[in-house]
């Protein structure tokens, strides 16, 4: 077989596999002998295939570091942080439309493995609120883990394009939440609903429960009272920009 068309089958290969999920957004290339080794190729080929898709934007390779899956991270700085009631009620908005079609697919595709993924980070909120703690980061890491359940690459990249934000806006509604037992019991239940309908397969239903629980943490930072969004709800606004802004790649 010439090497034109190995390099062409290796490069559909890596692309089936990024696309699919099997290399998530982050992960690192293996190397060339590995690959070459793998796939019965040359390391030249390896070497054509990968540069194929770094032009292509799939691949990123810093000095000095190895080859990874491209995330869309550096974009991330563009991306302003709510730091007043309108300005989260807006993100808000965006995240019910792009997280609603995510659980869809998530419902529609996850493995089990993934499922189990997304049951982890569950449990690992209530456990974290038991324990006294924000619970931010675990709300977050059930967030990624249905855009993992996509299977696409291009989903889990444009979560994690959105993953300081996120980060901002639950640590101010779950700051806000924490305030009051009704509504804690209701973020609660709506988590839950999303993972039974992503575990159910049923699409409709998980893009429903998202809207929902969205559309209602929207309501609850209405419903928080001025002292909140004047003292604590602004301080942890501007706390989590500086933080991003310090560090965009966090």
């Amino acid at each position: 077989m010439k090497q034109q068309n190995r390099t062409d089958q290796l490069e559909r290969i890596l692309r089936e596999r990024i696309q699919g999920g099997i290399l998530a957004v982050g992960t690192k290339l293996p190397s060339e002998q590995a690959m070459s080794a793998e796939f019965q190729v040359s390391r030249t080929v390896v070497r054509e295939a990968v540069a194929r898709l770094r032009s292509d934007g799939m691949l990123e390779t810093r000095k000095g570091a190895p080859t990874r899956v491209r995330a869309a991270a550096q974009l991330a700085e563009t991306l302003s942080m709510p730091q007043s009631v309108e300005g989260l009620l807006g993100f808000l908005e965006v995240r019910r439309s792009i997280e609603g079609e995510m659980a869809a697919l998530a419902a529609a595709r996850r493995t089990e493995a993934q499922c189990r993924l997304i049951e982890v980070a569950l449990l690992a909120i209530d456990q974290s609120t038991r324990d006294g703690g924000s619970g931010v980061q675990q709300d977050l890491d059930f967030h990624l883990a249905i855009g993992a359940a996509t299977s696409n690459a291009y989903w889990q990249q444009f979560v994690h394009l959105f993953a300081e934000p996120i980060r901002s806006a639950i640590g101010v509604t779950r700051a806000n939440e924490a305030r009051r037992r009704d509504f804690a019991a209701a973020v609660a239940d709506e988590h839950r609903q999303i993972y039974d309908a992503i575990r159910a397969r049923d699409a409709d239903l998980a893009r429903a429960a998202v809207h929902l629980h969205i559309t209602n943490a929207g309501q609850r930072i209405i419903h928080a009272d001025q002292a909140f969004w004047q003292q604590e709800g602004g301080d942890l606004a501007r706390i989590f920009a500086a933080r991003a802004l310090n560090d965009p790649g966090r």
